[in-house]
């Protein structure tokens, strides 16, 4: 779940980064029209994805 998260926070904030040096992610292009609001919402999201995964106990950790 953290992987999955770390994914979406560098699509999410690395697409709003992008988008001031004029580039875009293949993946997103589908939002370019609604950029930046959608990058940050995309990033935001993984963010909490990641911090909810970090927080939930895990028996491979322990591993």
């Amino acid at each position: 779940m953290i992987r999955i998260g770390l994914w979406l926070i560098v699509l999410g904030f690395g697409s709003v980064l992008l988008q001031v040096l004029d580039l875009n992610f293949v993946v997103l292009t589908w939002a370019d029209d609604a950029q930046p609001v959608t990058g940050l919402a995309i990033g935001t999201l993984g963010l909490i994805i990641a911090l909810v995964g970090a927080a939930l106990p895990s028996s491979n950790r322990n591993a």
